[in-house]
């Protein structure tokens, strides 16, 4: 999930802080900017247990697996959650 969690971070920065969508990045100050660094990495920590509750790993490990073995298979589930 260290791979997902990585370039998912990446993607939400580059919409936040470049001219790409928001353009925040010269009108938050440094408190602020904290504030949006804890809500991804809470939003991240939430998204990444309640995949890896039902999935063995992320979807982009996955995806380098199945390139990496030329084959895609299914992503192996857990078992019964709750």
């Amino acid at each position: 999930m260290a791979l997902t969690n990585y370039l998912m971070h990446s993607l939400i920065c580059l919409f936040i802080f470049t001219g790409i969508r928001f353009s925040l990045s010269s009108t938050l100050h440094r408190t602020e900017l904290y504030l949006v660094v804890l809500l991804i990495w809470a939003f991240q920590l939430w998204l990444s247990l309640w995949w890896l509750a039902r999935y063995r790993y992320g979807p982009a490990e996955w995806l380098w697996r199945a390139l990496a073995y030329g084959t895609a298979r299914n992503v192996p589930r857990r078992g019964k959650v709750f």
